[in-house]
């Protein structure tokens, strides 16, 4: 493989050569969904509470969701396919690793695109290599994937839209909403393209072309919705954004920018002086899809020099897999057939990389290989109690926030029994529950943790449906991970009209 990978640091290659280099990348970017997806599935103790989100928002079918807009629950529909926990395990992580290994070959044709050379390109995708964020750091998240999936292929249909064919607006205006409505962060890079068809020549004379504007129809067609789902529903996920910023002085943010762009520090370390070669002579392309990716860096961290936001790193997360393409394009070209010392540092990074995460698994390294565990036991037991109990299917679920889980863990993905509120607005709800339903159906409750069968563990459920009482109730033993304390549990059944 390293040898495959060296003969593509050359300075002239055939279009044979090119092709060539293609296809490897491909392979190289399937392998590595492949392997990420094995290990992960295999060694993660349980899926992250966003994989809960993203499977509740996929049942009720919205056009938005109170975190998110509507893509992210579009997409996990995939995970109601099957009623079986293993599928929906496997396909959060298959799914992810699937989605970031497309992204990671458009950060590779994309620096083709920019630099019209495999060894840059092949060096532009090496160069993710260095980053936790495109392999363990994405698993946790319900939306971050699929805008890695998707922002080089959003700058590379700009790319060849303004200076190949018109025709390709239309998949960067479909790419771009998709993108949009999986995380409002797309916006960004998407203000950026709409600043340039206003102030480029190159760009604006496409406001002439019919495809420029059939873009612009389908990106409104896919956000449209969304604007009057929000409209409807308090501006749910805007107040859950600005609920995660406070306003002061906060200079400590750009060690944010740091957490995700460090990469690039250990790149230049890595080229040194021979091979760290910038230039300034580089194709208008270049310069306009520099704009497109860094111009709004430069404005959320001004905006947040002077505001506090937790989740900071998380939004600059997308940011980073386009980057390599854009950056690398600014490298002198006779560093060209220098890279082969680069090329080997950062291909074995590749394996570090999956290596070091299941050792961390593997040897359970601050729990990590255990953490939350408990949760499958807790959902096996749930459903044992309600099958002694009741012939009828297991559809709705309620009671203290950790019965979210049972959605997932336990098939066929029961729904829960907390209805939507325009005033609290929950993250996980049921849009189309209702006192017939679930006299109906009847539901398997949670009670408090490490309460037991006290009175009024189910206060979460009765509060809001004081019409129904659990008829039948278990008290059980939940142990997070073998390294935590036992707490006692209480189950309960409000049993179904017979």
């Amino acid at each position: 493989m390293f040898s495959t990978i060296l003969s593509f640091d050359r300075a002239s290659t055939s279009s044979t050569d090119v092709q060539r280099s293609h296809r490897f990348a491909f392979m190289w970017c399937f392998f590595y969904a492949v392997a990420w997806s094995l290990v992960s599935y295999h060694l993660d103790p349980t899926v992250p509470y966003d994989a809960v989100e993203a499977l509740n928002w996929a049942s009720n079918g919205e056009w938005g969701s109170p975190n998110n807009p509507w893509f992210v629950g579009f997409f996990a529909r995939i995970l109601l396919v099957s009623d079986t926990t293993e599928f929906a395990s496997a396909f959060w992580y298959v799914g992810h690793f699937s989605v970031i290994a497309l992204g990671m070959l458009g950060c590779y044709r994309l620096t083709y695109k920019l630099t019209d050379s495999t060894a840059f390109a092949w060096l532009g995708l090496l160069t993710l290599n260095l980053s936790g964020v495109i392999n363990f750091e994405a698993i946790p998240y319900n939306d971050n994937y699929l805008l890695f999936g998707s922002w080089s292929w959003i700058l590379l249909f700009f790319v060849k839209a303004v200076y190949e064919n018109a025709k390709w607006w239309l998949p960067f205006g479909v790419l771009a909403g998709c993108s949009a409505m999986a995380k409002y962060t797309t916006f960004a890079p998407v203000a950026m393209v709409f600043i340039l068809s206003l102030t480029v020549p190159s760009v604006r004379r496409f406001w002439k072309e019919p495809y420029f504007y059939a873009g612009i129809v389908a990106f409104l067609a896919l956000v449209t919705p969304n604007f009057f789902w929000m409209f409807a529903n308090n501006f749910s996920s805007v107040k859950w954004v600005s609920g995660q910023v406070s306003a002061q002085l906060s200079p400590g943010s750009w060690l944010a920018l740091l957490s995700v762009f460090y990469p690039f520090i250990l790149l230049a370390a890595l080229l040194g002086k021979r091979a760290l070669k910038l230039t300034k002579d580089v194709p208008e392309k270049v310069w306009l899809t520099t704009f497109v990716l860094l111009a709004p860096l430069v404005l959320i961290m001004a905006w947040f020099t002077f505001h506090k936001g937790n989740r900071l790193v998380e939004w600059l997360h997308p940011f980073f897999m386009p980057a390599p393409a854009v950056l690398v394009a600014y490298l002198a070209k006779d560093v060209v057939g220098k890279l082969s010392r680069p090329f080997k540092v950062l291909s074995v990074m590749a394996l570090v990389m999956i290596v070091g995460y299941a050792s961390v698994m593997i040897f359970n390294v601050r729990n990590a290989g255990q953490n939350f565990s408990g949760i499958k036991t807790l959902s096996n037991e749930a459903e044992q109690f309600w099958y002694q109990h009741n012939d009828k299917p297991l559809t709705l679920v309620g009671g203290t926030e950790l019965s979210q889980w049972f959605t997932f863990y336990i098939a066929p993905h029961p729904k829960m029994t907390n209805q939507w509120s325009n005033e609290t607005l929950p993250n996980v709800y049921n849009r189309h529950i209702s006192a017939e339903a679930i006299s109906q159906q009847g539901v398997l409750l949670m009670g408090n943790m490490g309460a037991g069968c006290e009175k009024g563990v189910f206060a979460r459920f009765t509060n809001e449906w004081p019409q129904f009482v659990p008829d039948i109730q278990q008290e059980v033993i939940y142990q997070e991970s073998p390294q935590d304390k036992q707490q006692a549990v209480c189950l309960g059944i409000v049993s179904p009209r017979s």
